[in-house]
């Protein structure tokens, strides 16, 4: 395969991998501990807000200590996936 076919692919598909991962991360809620969601939810029931297994009352939202670091995650399993892609499309002799 020519070069630019493999530098296309590689992209499109470096792309679609950060960007799986970005909304998969985002669907389950990984950037919060407690999220806003969830304390509305609570207090649209009467509560004050979350409670958490020692009995606490959560009533802010907590990101997660890992929050900052999912950009990072999602561009370098972007990355390696295109990286993979280029690699394994290259011409064998």
């Amino acid at each position: 395969m020519s070069l630019l076919p493999r530098l296309a692919l590689a992209l499109v598909l470096a792309v679609l991998v950060g960007g799986g991962l970005m909304i998969y991360d985002q669907k389950r809620g990984a950037e919060w501990v407690v999220s806003p969601e969830a304390i509305a939810a609570a207090k649209a029931e009467g509560k004050m807000g979350v409670e958490n297994d020692r009995g606490s009352v959560t009533v802010l939202p907590i990101r997660s200590e890992t929050a900052d670091v999912l950009p990072i995650k999602w561009m370098l399993a972007g990355v390696a996936a295109g990286a993979v892609t280029f690699v394994a499309t290259r011409r064998r002799a």
